[in-house]
């Protein structure tokens, strides 16, 4: 018997296998484009149905419990109330308020807003029309303190082509009650220059009116501003400023590339007075402010003076290369002056601005018990965003911290690059009250040395300190992980215990160590004390404590 010899196929053609290979690719196209179908039909639902649930009513609520209770920045907390139509394109607000501490200091009611989405996607808020029914500003708003934070850009890009509302000042306000109909628009980009305009007519005074058009946010030479108003028997205008609303009000300003001029009137009484001209072969500004006449300004009497002169020139070189500059500040209680030179096409300082400030009693200046005549004179360098301020620090008389001193005194040097900026210290004291606590661990000529910054993100960081008193020795310093926590070590000694309390001896040194995870986090902290040979004058306890707590 013999084996059938196996079946051998036929060789493939090239026919064949490109016909293979289309198939397969035909199949792969075919399953990409199911694929991305499916994903757009996906897509499409989601957004129909997320915009079909934000217009309903459910997600109407939602959106307004996302919204209240928001800051607005450091002048209280925003609600909504009311929340009808379609939030992607056309929507009202039956009533929308802003509180602070004291509760409801501004009210606006029937808020119809007319904008676009679509713009969303490259950061800009775009509304064609906003407008309230009534806006009623029922007092001055209790403004919370600095967060300490360095300003940022804005998120979005705001433009509103137009913007109406019927606005009510009330007495807790303007001092006097007041009606106003006001219009304008606005075009606030996240950088850049920006631009507005507003026109509010009076209708509890016809013929009382404030026209405001300007451009600002750019460089000093692009400034503009047309501001004109007037309140021919005084009204709510000049109240809100402070002054008497039973007097003849009138403000103008106009600033353009060559002119500068601008001044306020109420009754008889000029309270601002500002002059000054631009050209190629210089420029100079002259002004005269009295703040006595507002009882808003009268912080500024009681720490500054009741009147401030000042004055601003720069005179270019030949070759436009540079121009000096000079200023001076003349007032009651504070005095400034700088001059030097500054590189045109940059806007640098290379060779330093040299400036100085005085003040015959920082403690008015302050408001607080910190010294008597002081004076700090310094070079600055760089430009706007990047510069350094190297100077020196003299205060008279000083007290701080129950800390009495002679005279304080040294260098003390600031710097700014990056939304970054850092702080140095060498501050000797002369003439120290070695009474209390405070005083006898310092003595009569302590010395302290600090490098601190004040990070991008707001952290603040202690990157060095040294103090050295006659019963006092502190190091200490600081940085940041690769993950941006921050840290601290330091070792604090207080050689004689003797000099802080009769009857107490020996020494005591502890070391702290400080932690957090990132800037706005709680921080950790563990501290290690320990006393060696030590008495604190108190027979019993220093029997419990013995010689080493």
């Amino acid at each position: 018997m013999t084996d059938t010899p196996p079946e051998t196929s036929a060789p493939e053609t090239p026919a064949k296998r490109e016909k293979r290979r289309r198939t397969r690719l035909q199949w792969t196209l075919f399953i990409a484009g199911v694929s991305a179908a499916v994903l757009a039909v996906l897509a499409l639902t989601l957004f129909v149905g997320g915009r079909m649930y934000l217009i309903s009513g459910p997600g109407r609520d939602l959106v307004s419990t996302f919204i209240a209770g928001k800051k607005i920045g450091r002048y209280g907390r925003i609600n909504v109330y009311g929340l009808k139509g379609d939030l992607f394109d056309d929507f009202t607000l039956d009533r929308v308020t802003v509180t602070d501490a004291k509760g409801v200091w501004l009210e606006a009611t029937d808020v119809h807003v007319d904008w676009s989405y679509l713009p969303l996607v490259f950061r800009r808020f775009h509304a064609t029309e906003i407008e309230a029914g009534r806006i009623r500003v029922l007092r001055r708003p209790e403004v919370e303190p600095p967060d300490g934070k360095p300003p940022s850009p804005p998120p979005l890009s705001i433009d509103i082509d137009t913007f109406a509302a019927e606005v009510e000042l009330l007495e807790g306000f303007s001092k006097e009650y007041g009606h106003w109909r006001l219009a304008g628009d606005a075009s606030i980009p996240r950088v850049g220059p920006k631009s507005a305009t507003l026109n509010a007519d009076s209708v509890s005074r016809p013929g009382d009116f404030l026209r405001i058009a300007g451009k600002f946010g750019g460089p000093l030479e692009t400034l503009r501003l047309n501001l004109n108003a007037q309140e021919a028997r005084g009204g709510p205008l000049a109240g809100s400023l402070g002054y008497s609303p039973d007097q003849p009000f009138m403000a103008r300003a106009v600033v353009t590339g060559e002119v500068v001029d601008a001044v306020v009137r109420t009754g008889s009484f000029t309270p601002l007075t500002v002059k000054g001209r631009f050209s190629d072969a210089g420029s100079r500004i002259t002004g005269y402010a009295d703040f006595s006449g507002s009882d808003l300004l009268a912080p500024f009497v009681e720490r500054v003076g009741r009147t401030a002169r000042f004055g601003f020139a720069t005179v270019p070189s030949k070759d436009k290369d540079v121009q000096g500059v000079a200023w001076r500040l003349i007032a009651d209680n504070v005095e400034s002056h700088a001059q030097g030179l500054i590189r045109t096409k940059d806007r640098t300082s290379p060779d330093g601005i040299r400036l100085e400030i005085n003040t015959p009693s920082l403690n008015r200046l302050t408001g607080q018990d910190i010294a008597g005549p002081a004076s700090y004179a310094g070079l600055f360098k760089g430009d706007a965003k990047v510069w350094t301020l190297d100077g020196q620090v003299t205060l008279l008389n000083a007290t701080l911290a129950s800390y009495r001193a002679t005279r304080i005194a040294g260098p003390l040097n600031f710097a700014a690059r990056d939304g970054r900026f850092d702080v140095q210290a060498d501050i000797r004291a002369a003439g120290g009250s070695a009474s209390g606590i405070i005083g006898g661990l310092l003595g009569a000529q302590p010395r302290i040395q600090i490098e601190a910054s004040r990070q991008k993100d707001g952290a603040y960081l202690l990157r060095r300190i040294e103090a050295d008193g006659q019963a006092l020795r502190v190091r200490g310093s600081g940085g940041r992980t690769l993950l941006g926590g921050l840290n601290f070590r330091g070792r604090a000694e207080i050689t004689d215990a003797a000099r802080i309390h009769p009857g107490a001896k020996g020494a005591f040194a502890a070391s702290l160590d400080a932690s957090s995870a990132r800037a706005g986090a709680p921080w950790r902290l563990r501290l290690d004390g320990r006393g060696r040979n030590l008495q604190i004058g108190m027979a019993e306890l220093d029997r419990l404590l013995g010689k080493s707590p």
